[in-house]
């Protein structure tokens, strides 16, 4: 999770370098990240109905051998058009081998009444990933270029990967025995959902709105952020060092937000992260020349602990809903719908910034979203599924 977070998440880095390499317009170079969250989404598809036919082991593997490839045509690439075609095609589908969806399949069915923290957990390699690997691949490109910082990407993830994936990840992926106490209710199993019944109810088009409208928002500025902080006049390693503050906040963020996710109702635990998301909206739009590093501090802080609630939270609601035999392939789907959702904030944020000269009106609409995201999680009311191991009265 740190080694496809880090890959994820130094996309900022390269949105940037690849403005003043290519010259191209902000809406054609967004475009590259857009294409790769978006392909994200739907290679999920396969790789969650994968998992349930091949078990993981297989299925990181896979990614774990691809994306070393896809980074090194990224740094040998001679126009833009050429990482449309490796960033923005084989990229996302080796991360969706290796990355966010078959782990949380994995983690989702092995436990069950600590579910949440598990997958806290588990995510809090994202922020590990953030903090290590975004500011190490600002001063590969600082000092060789962005190329080298592509090369540096690949040899991290072959040397990671792949032996995690052969001496690391089970074979197979069923369910572990169901914890002492009392039984769940068929709501928390999920055994009769199969793809087709979630496609029909309420609760999944319902959950997959939760999702398009926190991505779109969080990865809208996760995306412009490093953009946005250099066209406002502070260095690039200052930058670098602030992204690396929000993956160091979303450590504890992740795990706190699994750890509530056991205890407290979803929609609550939506309600607080979105406004953490909000708060450092703010922050950033009060981000000038002048303004000193302890703001983007704050900034980072507030991010962190805020958007944090996103990953770990996604397959928590899904699995409240669905976990099951069927769960991969529908996972898979509300993944799709998360990763479309960011796709367009990254998209219209660049196009916006075209338009407009500036971030404030697309970083305005992101506040808009982080709202409409919680009243979708009220709406699917997550409450009304039982937490592992409780009955509802």
């Amino acid at each position: 999770m740190a080694i496809a977070s880090g890959v994820w998440y130094t996309g900022s880095l390269f949105f940037v370098a690849l403005l003043e390499e290519f010259r191209a317009d902000h809406a054609i170079t967004a475009g590259i990240f857009s294409l790769f969250t978006i392909l994200y989404g739907v290679f999920g598809i396969p790789a969650g109905l994968l998992m349930d036919r091949l078990g993981p082991r297989r299925i990181i593997l896979i990614g774990g051998l691809l994306l070393p490839l896809a980074h090194i045509g990224s740094g040998l690439a001679p126009s833009i058009w050429w990482v449309y075609l490796t960033h923005g095609l084989v990229t996302p589908l080796a991360l969706s081998f290796a990355g966010y969806v078959p782990v949380s399949i994995l983690i989702t069915r092995i436990f069950q009444a600590q579910r949440g923290l598990a997958l806290g957990i588990a995510s809090a390699g994202v922020g590990v990933g953030i903090l290590a690997i975004v500011p190490m691949a600002q001063y590969a490109i600082d000092l060789f270029g962005w190329r080298v910082g592509y090369f540096v990407m690949a040899a991290l993830a072959a040397v990671v990967i792949p032996p995690v994936a052969l001496w690391a990840i089970p074979e197979a992926s069923g369910s572990a025995p169901a914890p002492p106490g009392p039984a769940p209710e068929p709501a928390d199993r999920g055994g009769g959902w199969t793809l087709a019944t979630a496609l029909r109810s309420r609760s999944f088009w319902l959950v997959g709105a939760t999702f398009i409208a926190l991505n779109s928002a969080t990865q809208l500025v996760l995306t412009h952020q490093a953009a946005y902080l250099v066209e406002a006049g502070h260095s690039r390693m200052l930058v670098a060092w602030t992204i690396g503050l929000i993956g160091l906040a979303s450590i504890p963020g992740k795990i706190g937000w699994g750890f509530l996710s056991d205890r407290r109702w979803l929609e609550w635990i939506y309600v607080w992260g979105g406004a953490l998301v909000i708060a450092a909206t703010v922050t950033l739009l009060a981000v000038g020349p002048s303004t000193p590093p302890w703001i983007l501090a704050v900034y980072g802080i507030l991010m962190g602990l805020g958007y944090a609630v996103s990953p770990a939270l996604c397959p928590t609601i899904s699995a409240r809903f669905f976990a099951g035999p069927s769960f991969g392939a529908i996972f898979g789907l509300l993944n799709t719908l998360y990763q479309l959702g960011g796709a367009a904030g990254i998209w219209l944020a660049g196009y916006a910034h075209d338009l407009t000269g500036s971030y404030r009106l697309p970083f305005l609409l992101c506040i808009c979203s982080v709202v409409c995201s919680a009243g979708f999680a009220w709406l699917a009311a997550p409450r009304h599924a039982p937490l592992p191991g409780r009955r509802v009265r």
